[in-house]
């Protein structure tokens, strides 16, 4: 059984300091969707954000989809993130994510990340997995 401890550094509201994500499902679309707004903490070179931290997003709203459709016994198994264009620190990245396939042990989900500008700064997709 999976637990939830609110540490989670992505979405956990208790973990110092984590990311504190929140999410919410564009009613028009469908999608899931979060917003993260990177700090000079969280930058690669400078004024532009990690990589790994947009990576670390993806995986958040990526998994939360399915969790919050399909309930809560998912766990990202791969997740592959491109990255399109320099996303800058300070500036709102919306990410958007939908399940795009799902058999009885493996969900399929995509996802983009949108500058303030409504330009794609990255794309990712991810297959989820019921643990053991």
């Amino acid at each position: 059984m999976l637990i939830d401890d609110g540490y989670c550094f992505g979405c956990g509201p208790h973990n110092p300091i984590g990311l504190r994500l929140t999410f919410s499902r564009d009613s028009e679309t469908g999608d899931y969707v979060t917003t993260y707004v990177p700090i000079q903490e969280h930058q690669g070179w400078a004024d532009r954000v990690h990589g790994g931290l947009l990576a670390l997003v993806f995986d958040e709203v990526l998994s939360r989809v399915a969790l919050t459709t399909l309930g809560k016994e998912w766990v990202t198994a791969e997740i592959t993130t491109r990255l399109i264009r320099p996303a800058l620190i300070g500036q709102s990245l919306l990410f958007k994510s939908r399940i795009v396939a799902q058999k009885s042990r493996l969900v399929v989900t995509t996802a983009e990340a949108y500058d303030e500008a409504a330009n794609v700064v990255a794309s990712a997709t991810a297959k989820l997995m019921k643990p053991r």
